[in-house]
């Protein structure tokens, strides 16, 4: 059984009824926090958000000087200690609410929020995925592809005759091969790689679309490693150095005697 204490990522902001607006939009901005706890000497008796402190202060002219009370929200829904998370989910659904105060009695020792399930979700969905990815990657590198064969990027002799998804590094191409008659390759820049071992997700900035999408990249997705620019300039020295060369022989072989 998972409670809704063991999803809460940060300890309650509380602020003290006789506090000011202008004192609780501080708190806020001290604590990094868009809502505070309002307290009666530690009893929790409402609950105040930045968007409270906008639309039921500010545009109404109240002071900055009123009471925190003065705007605060006082039908606080809360859950229990030891009430189970999927209960928790039922409430947010039921009332379009954000955070939830998590009381143990009349003591406040958390909020949960939205955003806790949302992190908690995304972890799950990432622990399911990553073997499925690895999987993937790891069949693709066993298979190879007909037709690709040494010269088929741009002639690098140390292309091989398969495909190989590898492991990834910022600066990276990912290119995604059109299987279809007529369907272009797709590429794109790799931005980011959340795994610390190079592995999927990336994410790709896509040089099509201009847009920047996380993706875990199937069988048809090849990455090809940054050329660093050292490299880069000194292949195209040599290139040079070669096209000189063979002007040079071909000038040497005219034979009709003019200068």
């Amino acid at each position: 059984m998972t409670d809704v204490l063991s999803v809460v990522s940060a300890p309650p902001v509380t602020v003290e009824r006789t506090r000011t607006i202008r004192d609780a939009a501080q708190e806020m901005d001290r604590h990094g926090v868009g809502a505070l706890l309002v307290t009666d000497h530690e009893r929790l008796v409402g609950i105040v958000t930045d968007r409270d402190i906008v639309l039921r202060g500010l545009a109404r002219d109240i002071p900055v000087e009123t009471s925190v009370g003065q705007v605060m929200t006082t039908d606080v829904l809360t859950l229990s200690v030891g009430v189970e998370l999927a209960r928790a989910y039922e409430v947010f659904r039921d009332h379009a609410l954000r955070r939830l105060p998590v009381l143990d009695g009349d003591q406040i020792v958390g909020v949960l929020s939205v955003d806790d399930l949302l992190i908690r979700d995304a972890r799950r969905i990432e622990d399911l995925i990553r073997p499925l990815a690895q999987e993937v990657i790891a069949r693709h590198r066993r298979t190879p592809v007909a037709g690709v064969g040494a010269g088929a990027y741009g002639g690098d002799s140390a292309t091989t005759a398969s495909r190989r998804l590898v492991r990834a590094h910022p600066g990276d191409t990912l290119v995604i091969h059109g299987r279809t008659l007529g369907r272009p390759d797709r590429f794109g820049e790799i931005i980011e790689v959340r795994s610390p071992s190079g592995d999927p997700p990336f994410l790709v900035s896509w040089s099509d679309s201009e847009h920047v999408t996380f993706t875990y990249p199937g069988p048809d997705a090849e990455v090809r490693p940054r050329v660093p620019e050292e490299a880069a300039a000194t292949g195209g020295q040599a290139a040079s150095g070669r096209g000189r060369g063979r002007d040079r022989s071909t000038g040497s072989g005219n034979g009709d005697g003019r200068g």
